[in-house]
């Protein structure tokens, strides 16, 4: 388990992220568990700021520094400062400036906290968190997820009906409107970890239950491009990133008994 006095996250958005993230503090990390500083754009715009010729050279750090806000909070620390660094992004196959193969590479740069960093991605975006009609039914939840990007949308029989679909966050908030960000008690948190980490087990081929193994974030993706992404309609299981944190953080194990009882 790293040492959370030196701790990095780094997060896409600001409101939305930091709500979850003050959530899980609150009921399982610890209070103040880490420094938070905000990207500001999507991971494909951090890419392009990463890498060159070289491959990945960029101090993630100094990088961050470049806004105002975390230049501030940042002032006192560079990469050395930090024991681990976990970053926080979507999926957001919609974007102008989406790329698989893009998604594929930072997931291989950023694999241990320690070192480069870990990432971890919400499918399709932050939202997913807030995407649970109940049990049942988000063990199942898949949504499309690519829209304009869709290599097949001009032969799509379902092409105008797809298009005029609503933004992904208003699909959640129409479905979902009871899960309060500010308002997470320990037992929805429990419910949330549980779904989310059982789906994922599910997802790489396992039975619905708590994993047994830690499995990489792009082992996770691959599995996502194999049975959702690459399809004649390209979609995902919805899958948030924050849940797979904990158990990352924890371990299989001290997982389960964190959730036991709930």
């Amino acid at each position: 388990m790293p040492n959370k006095e030196k701790c990095l996250f780094v997060f896409e958005g600001e409101k939305t992220e930091k709500q979850i993230v003050w959530q899980l503090e609150k009921n399982f990390l610890g209070e103040k568990f880490a420094i938070k500083c905000i990207f500001d754009a999507e991971i494909y715009q951090l890419y392009q700021k990463m890498k060159d010729a070289d491959g990945f050279p960029v101090d993630l750090v100094n990088l961050l520094k470049e806004r105002a806000d975390n230049a501030e909070e940042l002032k006192d620390f560079d990469r050395d400062s930090f024991a681990s660094i976990y970053l926080f992004f979507d999926y957001d196959a919609h974007s102008t400036l989406a790329d698989d193969g893009k998604i594929k590479e930072m997931l291989a740069y950023f694999n241990n906290e320690t070192e480069n960093g870990m990432l971890y991605i919400s499918y399709p975006m932050v939202e997913a968190i807030k995407h649970f009609p109940d049990e049942e039914t988000f063990k199942n939840l898949i949504v499309k997820c690519k829209g304009r990007n869709c290599q097949r949308i001009d032969v799509c029989p379902d092409k105008d009906a797809c298009l005029k679909e609503p933004h992904y966050k208003e699909k959640v908030g129409k479905e979902c409107p009871k899960i309060n960000l500010h308002k997470i008690s320990f037992e929805l948190w429990c419910t949330l970890i549980k779904a989310h980490l059982c789906k994922m087990n599910v997802i790489l081929g396992n039975d619905d239950v708590l994993p047994d193994s830690i499995y990489t974030q792009l082992e996770v993706f691959e599995k996502q491009m194999e049975k959702y992404i690459t399809q004649d309609c390209p979609k995902v299981a919805v899958l948030s990133a924050f849940p797979l944190f904990v158990l990352d953080y924890y371990g299989c194990e001290t997982t389960k008994e964190k959730l036991k009882g709930n």
